[in-house]
Parts: structure tokens; C-alpha cells; sequence
């Protein structure tokens, strides 16, 4: 934390003293138990060379020359060494991020344990782009991303257990909460308006958050666009330390629930992402009015935190009995992940600049405090009241129909009708297939004449397997007969490889029949398109590195960048003419550029994979034809053999041969279908990648422009142009089409936004970064706005 009276709290004991006396600002404890801390290094173009970290020991070391450290007197201290559980240098791709920090905290939520990564430095320092990830490129995907496509990968490939995921984002904004995914978030013009989510315990100590959404997702595209949705009604405004600075802390929970096959044990576990706002100096950043309001609430916040911090180490050292979680709402709603039922993990972020040298030995000195929080990690298993009713009811109808029997009470029955007949047949079955050891046959009211019709059906369907399997694989039963042998494991391989083979040509057709739909602009959903595409504003500014200002540099103003372009005046007159020249300099202007070549190249590969993998399916289908038919020959051979069989050698010879070259035939021709299987699984693979990566674009691609087009419109109100010509525009503009987003007539929801997509905030917390801030106070100049809107959006798709 970024404190300038760090020194006045003390949670430091004789062991911390010891260790700072020696140049070692703390030592991680090594019980499994304990928060696990990881240091990432922002990446920089002027790095202060004052630090320096060593991988194989995981420690940072800071040597901060005499005229660089704080205090009047130069007696200051000026070498610290602090160890974590590893340190991620400036090169680290997000995707090592994520094997390094998120992966095991996912792995952990899925086997039932209660998991936490949050992120906590100085603002500009990254927290935003390490835990969501940057809004240009789709390798820079942030942990929340990454999770979901591991958790939803989880559970496509999990067979023997049913996952149930649901999604809520929670943002505390000064010190109050708010569901960000509220849908009256569309309509609402007021913060105020808004329901808050407060906090309720109940008597075991148990936080429940009212007015917080649950939303049940069953596919990674849908829990995407529920994170787009979110980030998009985040409080996020321009200081002088970030572009985009988050003003509010953001909790990602993703809750799971876990039932595996004929048990009653359930797991439910929670996933906590946490990106928490920066902490400031206003004396730096220069804020004022709302901006330095908002930072007070965020500095209090986090001395909140560290209070909590203190008072666990305390707990475990001096036997304290208080923890203030109830101090602020971030900590009340993080009580279990803060020494609690939880595994967690915390990822501090520091700047290398050489102004930011105090900041980032702060931010490391709260690190070494939180590494000393012990946490008691437990296994949430539940067991179903549901699964274990109906076990016992099951159990009580079994021993009263033995009881019955023991006692003789056991009716002939009268003749079974057609409908009950239908019913026994689909209990034995269901019995058949139940692959339980205790599963039991309940008949209902016990009777011979039942008993008798059991016998019979169950016959009769070890009669039809055997015939299957002496006929070819062309039954579906899945019944084994206990005699059958080495035929009986084939036709069970062969259903079970047929069954594959449907599932894989179902998720084929849903894939290209999407791709298909998007490359030839089929409508879709516009809630979906509002929801998914207009919401992502994720934070790449805080990872790209920033020339850091002085403390008495004048603060920098939204959208000042637009007052370098020089268009000429006749230009102006031109709003064609005017966008063209305004996105021949626009920043983002690259970005977006890069998105459209690389979506080109994602669809020419997704299109020569799915070739590939329709030729490998025709071929299978192809050579399995193949296989019956010489099935078929082999059967119609040995009849006629069996017809004219005249004993002799030479007949036996030349059987044995015809048979073992037909023998020899068919297993070429299953050689061939593996090779082409094992080529269709990985096109299949690969296909369904690429697909992800080219949702993932399109995303980006429609959030850069609708960003271009609402910069555009505001820097061209300020010329004083906007009202003047744009109804001329848009009597000129004509409809068109894009290759990569669809027709621009069934996506007109997006390029009129009539309302607004968050809640208008006070003063600087309503502001989304530069790009979305649009707004227009004449009625006049908000209807032509909403026209030139609606004309640019036509042109930058182009």
C-alpha cells in the first residue's frame, strides 16, 4: 500500500525486526497453509535500474542511491531484499502468468476448494491487465479469460461428473456495492438509482450478499460475454498516473458445483478474482474534486485491508481475538479468502520507473505481511438430501418386498396389460444399464406373475445381444452377455466408438454452422450482441508502459491526444472527409487494423481445417461401408461353403485362405479408419481453438469501433461541426456490409446507442476511458450526434 506514515503501523515482531536489520524485509513461511504472494515487474521503456530480482531465489532487491530516498535527513534506509513465491519479470506473456498463478487456483476451485487470486499495487502498475487482460490482442488475455476457457474445458471433458457453474461481478465503489450486472444498468441514469448489494450474517457467521445476480452459464461464449458485460459498467476514469484508471474494486466470482455419477457427495466450491482499485498520493497524481474523493475512499479501503492483514498475523502470534473485517465492505465480502476456508493467492504489481521507487517497496512490504496470513483450506463436500432420499425409499420398498416374501404374502398376480408390460421392460432396462453394484430391479407390488415377466424380458435381452454379437456391430444394447467373450468387447468398443463418432459430427455442425452464420451475417440475438460485443473495456493501458509524469506537470484531460490532429478546414466541412482524416491518426486506429488481418487469417485456417476434418469423416465413412461389405461377403462365402462342404482337404484349404485374406482385408481397412480418426480428432481440436480465437476478435474488433466512432463524434463537437452537417451525412450514407461483423442493417443496435450502457456516475466516475465518453448536453447536438453515430460506424467497418 502506498502510504506516506507506513512506519506507523506496527505489525512487525522480533523475527521482522531481525530480518530488517539484516536487509530482509520478512521471510514467506513455508506451511502449504499460508497465502501464497507473486511479484510482477510492469513492463518499461525506462526502467530505474535501482532493482534487480534473482529467479532462482525468487527474491527483488532494491538499492536506492542517498539522494533518491525519501526524508530530510539522507540517513534513510536504502537497500531492501524481499522474497516471494516467485517473481515474474518484465517479459512474462500472460499466458506464463496464468500457468504460474492461475492454473493451480482453478485446479483447486474444480476439486472442490475455495479459491482467491487478487491483485493489489499502486494505480498504473498492471492490476487490471494481469487479472482481465488487454481489449487488442487475444494472446493478451487476462486470469478471468483464461480460467473460464480452463473451467469450461474441464467441462466438456469430464464424463463421469456434471459441473454447474454460475457467474456474479461485484464492484464496491466508494465503499458501496453494486451488481454489475444488473440489467438496469442499460437504463438507469443515476448511480443512486441502482440497487446497492448489502451485506447480511446470519447466525453462523455466514455472509450473504442481497441484490447480487447469480447468472447460470453453460458455455464459455456466454460467461465471456457476462465479463464483457461487466467491465463495460465499470467506474473507470482518466487521473495522471492511467488513462484508464479503475475506480472501484471488482470481484469476479465464478461458484461451481460439482455431482459426480450415482454419488450423493456434492462439491461446491468459489472462485474469487479480485482486482482491486490503485492506491494513490494525491500530492502526485494532483487529483482533485470527485477524483481526489474517489481516491480517499480507495486508500481507506485498502488501510482496511492491511489493518486485516495486522490482525491475522496478530492472531497467529499474540493470540488477538478481534479481526475489524467488518471495517469496510471489501474486506467483509473477502472474509473467508482473508484467513478463512480458502486457498489464496495474491499477485502484487510494481512500476520500474524511477518515480515510483517508494510505491513499489511499499506495495513489496505488504506482500511480505500478507505471506504471513495462514488460511484453513477445507474440502466443501456436501451430501444430497435429494440422492440420499431416494436411496432409502428404494432400500424400504427392497427389504419389504423380501419381507413379504419371507412371510408368504406374496400374490399370483393377476395378467399383466400391454401398458404394464411397457413399464417392467423399461425397468429392466434401466436395471441393465445402471452400472451401480447396489442398483436394485424395483417392480413395485411384488408378484410371481411380475417376477415371471422380469425373467422373461431379461431372457429376451440376453437372447437379442447374443444375436448381435454374432451378427456384426449393428445393435445398440448395451447389455453383455456373460458368454459371448472376445465378440462381446468388440461390438461394446464398436457402440462405444459410433457414440463418439455422433457426438463429434453434432459439435462439428455447431461449429460451422456458426462460423457460417457469422461469415454471411446471419442475425443474431440483439440482447446477445449488446451484451457480448459493446462490453469489454478492459484495461491495456496499465501494461503498456507510460512516460511517468512529474509531480507538478499539469493533469492531463480526456481526450487532449485529439488536439494534436491538424485537419484542415475544408476538410471539416466534409464529415466523410473529416473521419478519414481523424482515424488516419488515431491511436487505436493500428490495433484495429491488425485485428481485421489476423481475423482474415483465423478464417482462412478455420476454413482449410474444416476441409480437412469433412475428408477425414467422408473417408471413415467411407471405409466402414468398406468393412460391412466384406463382412458381408465373408458370411455369404462361408454359407455357400457350408453348402457344397465336401470334407475334403483341399475344400478346408481353400476356405482357411478366402477367410484369412478377407481377415486380412479388414484390418488394413481399420488401420486406415484409425489414421483418419486420430486426424479428425485434432482438426476437431484445433477447429474448436480457432474458433474461440476468432470469437475473441470479433469482440475486440467491435469494441475498437465503437470506440473510434464515439471518439470521433466527440472530437468532431469540439470543431463545432457536429450539428452543422451531420444530417447531410447521413442522407448520403449508405448501408454496407462487412466480411468480418456481419451486414450493418441487423447490427444497427450497435451503431446507435441510443442509451447509455452504464450509469451516468458523478462527475469522473461516470467517465469510461476516452474512447466511450460521448456525452452531449444540447438535445440538438445528442440527436445529430446519434446520426453521425450511426454514419461513421458505416464507414470504419469498411
Amino acid at each position: 500500500m502506498n502510504r506516506d506514515d507506513d512506519d506507523n503501523i506496527r505489525d512487525e515482531d522480533q523475527d521482522d525486526a531481525t530480518s530488517t536489520l539484516n536487509g530482509d524485509e520478512g521471510q514467506q513461511a513455508d506451511e502449504e497453509s499460508n497465502i501464497r504472494i507473486f511479484l510482477r515487474v510492469k513492463p518499461s521503456k525506462k526502467p530505474s535500474g535501482f532493482f534487480s530480482w534473482d529467479d532462482d531465489a525468487n527474491m527483488m532487491k532494491y538499492d536506492i542511491p542517498k539522494d533518491i530516498a525519501a526524508g530530510l535527513i539522507n540517513n534513510s534506509r536504502t537497500s531492501y531484499k524481499f522474497r516471494f513465491d516467485s517473481v515474474i519479470g518484465m517479459e512474462a506473456k500472460q499466458e506464463e502468468v496464468f500457468d504460474r498463478v492461475g492454473r493451480p487456483c482453478v485446479e483447486s476451485a474444480l476439486n472442490g476448494f475455495n479459491s482467491t487470486v487478487f491483485a493489489y499495487g499502486q494505480t498504473g502498475s498492471g492490476k487490471t491487465f494481469t487479472i482481465t487482460g488487454g481489449a487488442e490482442r487475444y494472446e493478451d488475455r487476462g486470469l478471468i479469460p483464461r480460467a473460464l476457457s480452463l473451467i469450461f474445458e474441464r467441462m466438456r471433458n469430464t464424463s463421469q461428473a456434471q459441473i454447474i457453474a454460475q457467474i456474479s461481478y461485484l464492484e464496491i465503489y466508494n465503499n458501496q456495492g453494486y451488481d454489475l450486472l444488473d440489467p438496469n444498468h442499460e437504463s438507469t441514469k443515476s448511480l443512486d438509482d441502482l440497487p446497492r448489494v448489502a451485506m447480511l450474517e446470519d447466525e453462523d457467521g455466514n455472509c450473504h450478499l442481497r441484490n447480487l445476480s447469480m447468472h447460470p452459464v453453460t458455455t464459455e461464449e456466454d460467461a465471456l460475454n457476462l465479463l464483457f458485460l461487466g467491465d463495460t459498467n465499470r467506474a473507470v476514469s482518466e487521473t495522471a498516473m492511467n488513462l484508464a484508471s479503475s475506480r472501484s474494486h471488482c470481484i469476479f466470482t465464478v461458484s461451481l458445483e460439482t455431482r459426480r455419477v450415482g454419488s450423493e457427495v456434492v462439491l461446491r466450491s468459489k472462485l474469487h478474482l479480485v482486482d482491486l482499485a490503485g492506491s494513490e498520493r494525491a500530492h502526485k497524481t494532483g487529483a482533485k474534486g470527485q477524483l481526489l474523493r474517489e481516491a480517499a475512499y480507495i486508500n481507506t479501503s485498502l488501510h482496511y485491508l492491511e489493518m486485516v492483514i495486522v490482525a491475522l498475523h496478530e492472531k497467529n502470534t499474540k493470540g488477538r481475538t478481534h479481526i475489524p473485517y467488518r471495517n469496510s465492505m471489501m474486506t467483509s465480502v473477502l472474509r473467508d479468502s482473508l484467513g478463512g476456508n480458502c486457498k489464496t493467492v495474491m499477485v502484487a504489481t510494481v512500476s520500474p520507473e524511477k518515480d515510483q521507487t517508494d510505491e513499489s517497496v511499499s506495495t513489496c512490504r505488504f506482500a511480505q505481511r500478507v505471506a504471513r496470513v495462514k488460511n484453513d483450506a477445507r474440502l466443501n463436500e456436501e451430501v444430497d438430501p435429494s440422492v440420499i432420499i431416494r436411496q432409502l425409499k428404494a432400500r424400504v420398498a427392497s427389504l419389504e418386498e423380501e419381507l413379504a416374501i419371507l412371510k408368504g404374502d406374496v400374490n399370483e398376480g393377476a395378467e399383466l396389460k400391454d401398458y404394464e408390460m411397457d413399464k417392467l421392460r423399461q425397468k429392466c432396462l434401466n436395471f441393465v444399464n445402471d452400472s451401480e453394484p447396489s442398483a436394485h430391479l424395483a417392480m413395485g407390488e411384488f408378484t410371481y406373475t411380475k417376477m415371471k415377466a422380469c425373467f422373461d424380458i431379461l431372457k429376451s435381452m440376453a437372447n437379442a445381444a447374443g444375436e448381435a454379437a454374432a451378427g456384426g456391430p449393428n445393435s445398440g444394447v448395451k447389455l453383455i452377455s456373460a458368454g459371448t467373450g472376445g465378440n462381446n468387447q468388440e461390438l461394446e468398443q464398436r457402440v462405444h466408438e459410433l457414440e463418439q463418432l455422433v457426438q463429434q459430427r453434432d459439435n462439428e455442425i455447431a461449429i460451422m454452422v456458426n462460423m457460417i452464420r457469422k461469415e454471411h451475417g446471419a442475425t443474431i440475438p440483439a440482447e446477445l450482441l449488446t451484451r457480448g460485443f459493446v462490453g469489454y473495456t478492459s484495461n491495456q493501458d496499465e501494461h503498456e508502459s507510460k512516460p511517468q509524469k512529474k509531480q507538478n506537470a499539469p493533469k492531463k484531460q480526456p481526450g487532449d491526444y485529439t488536439s494534436t490532429l491538424v485537419v484542415d478546414s475544408a476538410v471539416l466541412e466534409d464529415p466523410a472527409k473529416a473521419f478519414e482524416a481523424f482515424k488516419a491518426q488515431y491511436p487505436k486506429n493500428d490495433a484495429i487494423r491488425d485485428n481485421k488481418i489476423a481475423l482474415k487469417r483465423k478464417y482462412d485456417a478455420a476454413k482449410t481445417l474444416a476441409s480437412d476434418v469433412n475428408d477425414a469423416r467422408n473417408q471413415i465413412k467411407a471405409l466402414t461401408l468398406k468393412i460391412e461389405k466384406l463382412r458381408k461377403q465373408q458370411a455369404i462365402a462361408d454359407e455357400g461353403l457350408l453348402g457344397v462342404d465336401d470334407g475334403s482337404p483341399g475344400s478346408d484349404a481353400a476356405a482357411s485362405a478366402a477367410r484369412a485374406e478377407l481377415e486380412a482385408a479388414e484390418q488394413k481397412l481399420k488401420a486406415d479408419i484409425d489414421t483418419h480418426k486420430i486426424a479428425y480428432k485434432k482438426g476437431f481440436n484445433e477447429l474448436s481453438e480457432l474458433k474461440k480465437e476468432i470469437q475473441h476478435i470479433q469482440k475486440m474488433l467491435e469494441m475498437g469501433r465503437i470506440k473510434l466512432q464515439k471518439d470521433f463524434d466527440l472530437w468532431y463537437q469540439r470543431q463545432g461541426k457536429g450539428a452543422l452537417l451531420t444530417e447531410t451525412l447521413l442522407a448520403q450514407a449508405k448501408p454496407e456490409g462487412n466480411q468480418f461483423t456481419g451486414s450493418r442493417s441487423q447490427k444497427s443496435d450497435l451503431s446507435k446507442p441510443t442509451k447509455s450502457l452504464s450509469p451516468e456516475r458523478p462527475e469522473s466516475a461516470s467517465r469510461k476511458p476516452p474512447a466511450w465518453n460521448a456525452e452531449v448536453k444540447d438535445p440538438k447536438r445528442f440527436s445529430s450526434s446519434q446520426s453521425l453515430r450511426s454514419s461513421v460506424a458505416r464507414q470504419s467497418t469498411a
